[in-house]
């Protein structure tokens, strides 16, 4: 392959993980309005179901929101029955936040159709190829957590 047409691919794929970003942007703006929630209070409420000991400080870390902007999320979410403030059993000086499963059946429906349109496509590769994409992934992730933590200590 030559270093144009390298430079070429690379270009096309950057431009499409942009207009993935883009896009996936879009529609879990068009998940959260339908439940009257914003986007980061959805991913906030998605790390309640995910993570059994959630706690304001972890949410803080795993956002990059600053400590006011985490309890204004929380605050919100609490109001509107999605989670609960509770005491840690394992430690009563900890508070957790816990899902409350409000929605849960519609968010499910949504999300369950995506998982299902993933799974056929990734039904289309090889062993080798899911590995390849799942490497590739692996590290955007960890690059896009490292970057997002980068911007946010630089603003406190």
């Amino acid at each position: 392959m030559s270093t144009v047409s390298r430079v070429t691919q690379v270009d096309r794929l950057v431009d499409l993980m942009r207009e993935h970003a883009g896009r996936t942007l879009m529609f879990h703006q068009a998940v959260t309005e339908r439940v009257g929630l914003g986007p980061t209070d959805m991913k906030a409420l998605d790390l309640a179901r995910s993570e059994s000991r959630l706690t304001a400080g972890r949410l803080a870390q795993v956002t990059g929101l600053s400590t006011s902007a985490t309890t204004a999320v929380l605050d919100r979410l609490e109001r509107r029955g999605f989670v609960e403030r509770r005491r840690d059993p394992a430690d009563r000086r900890k508070v957790v936040v816990v899902a409350t499963g409000r929605h849960d059946e519609e968010l499910g429906g949504i999300f369950a159709t995506v998982e299902a349109d993933t799974r056929a496509l990734l039904a289309e590769y090889s062993e080798d190829e899911l590995a390849l994409i799942t490497g590739f992934l692996t590290r955007l992730n960890s690059g896009a957590e490292r970057l997002t933590r980068m911007l946010t200590t630089q603003r406190e």
